[in-house]
C-alpha cells in the first residue's frame, strides 16, 4: 500500500509540474506549484527523508510558493500581457529546446544517477531486453551488452544523490557537501540562469512599455 501511494505521489509530482509550466494563468501555475512542493515533500518523507521533506513545506510552501501567489496577486497582471509576451518567446523555441537538450545530457554526463529506486524504468529495460532477444539474431551478446550498459550507466553504485539511508541531518549534510559537490555547483548554476532570465524579461518589459 505504501509502495503504491509513493507511486502516485510521484506521478502526481511530475502532472504537477507540468501543469504550472504550462499553464498560462500565473495564479493557478502557483497553485500547481504548490501542489508540486506538498506531493515531493510527502514522496521524501514517506521514503524516509523526514528533514527534507518537512524542509520543503516550511521553506518552498510556506515561504517561497505563498510569496509567489502573493507578489502575483498584488501586481494583478492580465491574461493578454502574457499572452503577447509568450508569443515573442516562442519565436526562439527551437534554440531552447536545443540547449536544454545539451544541457540535461551534460548533466546526465557529469553526474552519476542511480535508477534503482524507479520501479517503471525497470519494467522498461526489462521490455526492452525482452523485445531485443526476439528481434536480434546474436540473443546472448545483444542482451549481455544491455545490461552491461545498465549497469554502468544507471545502476552504478557511486552514485552521490541517493540519500534514502540518511537518518540524521549531520549525515546528510556530511553527504551533501561531500559528495553532491557537483550536483550543488549544477544548482547554482540553474539558479543563477533563473536570475538571469528574470533580469532580462523584467528589462524587455519596461523597453516595451516606454
Amino acid at each position: 500500500m505504501t509502495t503504491l501511494f509513493i507511486n502516485i505521489l510521484a506521478f502526481g509530482t511530475l502532472l504537477s509540474s507540468v501543469f504550472s509550466i504550462t499553464s498560462k494563468n500565473p495564479v493557478i501555475s502557483v497553485i500547481f506549484l504548490i501542489s508540486t512542493f506538498v506531493q515531493a515533500a510527502l514522496y521524501l518523507i514517506l521514503i524516509g527523508i523526514n528533514f527534507v521533506g518537512i524542509s520543503y513545506i516550511v521553506i518552498y510552501v510556506g515561504a517561497i510558493a505563498v510569496l509567489f501567489l502573493f507578489v502575483i496577486m498584488m501586481i494583478n497582471i492580465k491574461l493578454t500581457d502574457i499572452l503577447e509576451t509568450g508569443n515573442q518567446y516562442t519565436k526562439n523555441l527551437p534554440l531552447a529546446i536545443a540547449i536544454g537538450s545539451l544541457f540535461i545530457f551534460i548533466i546526465f554526463t557529469i553526474i552519476p544517477f542511480n535508477f534503482n529506486n524507479v520501479p517503471a524504468l525497470s519494467i522498461l529495460l526489462d521490455k526492452i531486453t525482452y523485445f531485443n532477444s526476439i528481434l536480434s539474431n546474436s540473443k546472448i551478446v545483444s542482451i549481455n551488452l544491455i545490461n552491461s550498459i545498465v549497469n554502468n550507466y544507471f545502476l552504478s553504485s557511486i552514485s552521490d544523490v541517493i540519500i534514502t539511508e540518511f537518518q540524521e541531518i549531520e549525515v546528510l549534510g556530511h553527504g551533501l557537501y561531500t559528495y553532491g559537490a557537483v550536483l550543488l555547483i549544477t544548482l547554482s548554476v540553474i539558479l543563477l540562469l533563473a536570475m538571469f532570465a528574470t533580469i532580462i524579461i523584467s528589462r524587455n518589459n519596461k523597453n516595451i512599455k516606454t
